[in-house]
Order: structure tokens, then sequence, then C-alpha cells
């Protein structure tokens, strides 16, 4: 139990350390690779629904602070996209880098789809486009993600021989 505590705190930290570096390289960059879905992506593959549904709440949470906006649009679609990643990567092998890279940016989609249709249903302001730089999100997702995994797979591997 505290060792998933420990890994999705230190998920949330990164994400949050990695945000605030690209925030002050640029802005539209930020916004177009949204670190804070690569955590709730890796994380849920590697620890499991549960943990990744509570990740991509906190990672939402987070968002929604930086946003200024309705607090708890941003946790919904990462709660989603964090269960989504621990139920599927259990049910579908995705442990190949060119499948991991797919599903990554399919669930990158799925959290930008949540985050315009709930946006749109409750009315809030209108997202940051970026000069479409939000469209990049998924393929960041993807590859960012895939990434992940492999140096934390590799990391593992390396701690445990």
């Amino acid at each position: 139990m505290i060792r998933h505590l420990t890994r999705g705190g230190l998920a949330v930290l990164t994400a949050f350390l990695v945000f605030s570096a690209l925030r002050q390289i640029s802005l539209p960059l930020a916004l177009g690779i949204d670190v804070f879905t690569v955590a709730v992506i890796v994380h849920g593959f590697f620890e499991g629904e549960i943990a990744g549904s509570i990740v991509g709440a906190v990672c939402g949470l987070v968002i929604d602070a930086f946003s200024h906006g309705l607090f708890g649009l941003s946790g919904l679609s990462k709660t989603v996209v964090g269960f989504l990643a621990g139920f599927i990567s259990r049910k579908i092998n995705v442990q190949l880098p060119a499948r991991m890279a797919v599903f990554a940016g399919l669930l990158g989609a799925v959290d930008l789809g949540l985050g315009i249709l709930l946006s749109t249903l409750v009315g809030a302001e209108s997202l940051p486009w970026a000069r479409g730089w939000l469209f990049i999100r998924p393929a960041g997702a993807a590859v960012l993600a895939t990434a992940a995994v492999q140096v934390l797979r590799r990391i593992r591997s390396r701690h445990e021989g």
C-alpha cells in the first residue's frame, strides 16, 4: 500500500516538475505536451486501474489549480484515462513498444476528447487552444509514455537483477 502511494506521489510530482519546466520554456509547448496524461497512463499501466484512477484524479486537480477554471473537470477525464490505462493493459497485451504507442495515443485522444466534451457540456471557459498545439497531445502522449515505459522497465530490471 505504501509502495503504491509513494509511486503515485512520485508520478504526480514528476509530472508537476516537468510541466513547470515546460511552462517556463513555452506555454504553448506546455499545453501541447500533456505530461500529466503521460504520468497517468504510465502509472495505470504499471500499477493497475485503481492506482491509475487515483493518480488521474490528483493530476487532474493539479491541472485545474493551474487553469483557474472550473475545479474538477480535468480530474474527471484523467480519472477515466487512469482507469482505462490500468484496466485495458491487463486485458490486452500492450507490452511491445509499437502497441504501447498506439495504446497511449488512443488514451491521449480519449483524454482530449473527454476534456473538450466536459468543457462544452458544463459551459466552462473556452479551452486554451494554443494555436493548434492542443491537438498534438495524443501523439505526444504516445511517444512520451512509450519512452517512459521502456526506461522504467530497464530501471526495474537492473534493480531486480
